[in-house]
């Protein structure tokens, strides 16, 4: 019995102490993320941009496989043979005091030989050494805009799914109420129906778009349930982990004169890819540096020391103390180019080419640039105008609407006229959370451009 209420006592102590830890988790995976919060996340789980940023390790592992090639170079080397079939060289009799004529096989070799030895090798001067570690950082660089370039872009496509989950949601929560608008009126037209105010095909009407309503707001809440599985895809989540946004439509900001002076001011640095088109530039000309530098010598210094053996057995052979002898040498070796067929030269003026096309690029992508940040003004302003003039159509369709509903409760207006008004604002409506969609789009585009999205 005892035992019985001990254990009880330890179960009740177990959830008492894992169950604010579960409610912690729970609160945890289910706090609203905010647009930043969305961004912060899809930049530590993201797949792709992990992918890229490997690139950015492997660079930093060429930084230092370029610069191991200036530090001492030491090896060992060590072997032992066994010579089962020595060669012999013949020398002539006369030579072994052997008057007859001809040759005599002698061998010189030992049957058993071994060797080991260490030897060092250190880079005094080497032109190409100190401009391929310098290419290597530049490399190292590169990889990093290219990360930049890679973040900015998830950036983007967090940003635009964020906020296309925010206006279907809004125009979700408007479907519901028109749902509810209309079923109230499908209501009190069957009351008029049934004490004979009203006839069946008014009924039949209002009871028609009423279905169309349900349809379109279930095919709404399935486009939303798309919109926020791509939005937790582009951030790297589980597609089954629950997410709630806490950012507001309302709180957006769509004009294009806060950009004015940013736009005026504009270095195009700021640019991903101009930043990637200069850092290629910076390495063609360290590859034309390099083959510059190919005509200088080389100039190593060496030094070596080891111990060898040749005897005829194998006791002989460990006796290291008596059948070794020791060898040692230190030099220094150069080596240099003197005329390589032209092909330097070859390689130098294919550089010149590569870095005069690449400034022909750069140009080309100022005037893309300055033509993409024109564009998305004038865009951003166009859709700021339409938004606003398909909010004011949205405001009038649902006044109609509501003076239409009361005629029609009065018996001053048909079903007809009521259905009428009812389709005029929601395609009102339609066509403003399009509009909103396509600001919210172009304002995207236009911090894109300036290079401020990221």
């Amino acid at each position: 019995m005892k035992s019985m209420k001990l254990n009880k006592i330890r179960i009740f102590c177990a959830v008492a102490f894992f169950m604010p830890i579960s409610i912690l988790a729970q609160e945890e995976i289910t706090k609203p993320m905010s647009l930043e919060e969305c961004v912060n996340y899809a930049l530590e789980n993201n797949r792709n941009l992990k992918t890229t940023r490997m690139e950015e390790a492997i660079a930093e592992t060429q930084v230092g496989e370029t610069r191991s090639m200036g530090l001492p170079q030491v090896k060992f080397q060590s072997g032992m043979n066994y010579n089962y079939e020595v060669q012999k060289a013949f020398l002539p009799n006369e030579i072994l005091g052997n008057p007859e004529p001809g040759f005599t096989p002698v061998q010189f070799s030992p049957e058993y030989d071994g060797n080991a030895a260490f030897s060092v090798s250190q880079l005094l001067f080497d032109g190409s050494y100190f401009v391929g570690l310098q290419a290597a950082k530049t490399l190292r660089e590169l990889r990093q805009k290219e990360s930049n370039q890679s973040e900015v872009e998830t950036v983007e496509a967090i940003t635009k799914a964020y906020y296309l989950v925010l206006i279907t949601e809004e125009r979700l929560k408007l479907l519901d109420a028109n749902q509810e608008q209309l079923e109230r009126v499908l209501k009190e037209t069957k009351v008029l129906y049934e004490n004979g105010f009203a006839e069946k095909i008014d009924v039949d009407r209002i009871n028609v778009n009423y279905n169309n309503i349900q349809t379109e707001n279930n095919k709404a809440k399935r486009s939303f349930d798309v919109s926020m599985d791509m939005l937790k895809f582009q951030m790297g989540m589980p597609i089954n982990s629950p997410l709630e946004l806490s950012g507001s439509i309302s709180n957006l900001t769509l004009e294009a004169e806060e950009y004015l002076n940013k736009s005026e001011n504009f270095d195009y640095r700021e640019r991903s890819e101009f930043s990637i088109l200069q850092v290629n530039q910076d390495l063609a000309n360290l590859d034309l540096r390099n083959n510059k530098a190919t005509h200088l010598p080389k100039l190593h210094a060496n030094f070596s020391y080891g111990w060898n053996s040749g005897v005829n057995g194998t006791s002989e052979l460990f006796d290291f103390s008596n059948n070794w002898l020791s060898f040692g040498a230190v030099g220094i070796s150069i080596q240099w180019n003197l005329f390589t067929g032209l092909n330097r030269s070859s390689k130098m003026e294919k550089n010149r080419i590569q870095i005069e096309q690449i400034e022909i690029q750069k140009e080309q992508l100022k005037s893309s640039i300055d033509m993409e940040i024109k564009k998305a003004k004038d865009d951003l302003k166009s859709a700021k105008e339409s938004m606003d003039v398909q909010k004011q159509n949205m405001a009038l369709a649902q006044s109609v609407y509501e003076q239409i509903e009361t005629k029609y409760k009065n018996g001053l207006a048909s079903s007809r006229e009521l259905l009428d008004a009812e389709t005029s604002k929601k395609e009102a409506e339609t066509n403003y959370y399009s509009s909103l969609y396509d600001a919210v789009i172009a304002k995207i585009e236009l911090e894109k451009a300036l290079g401020i999205l990221y």
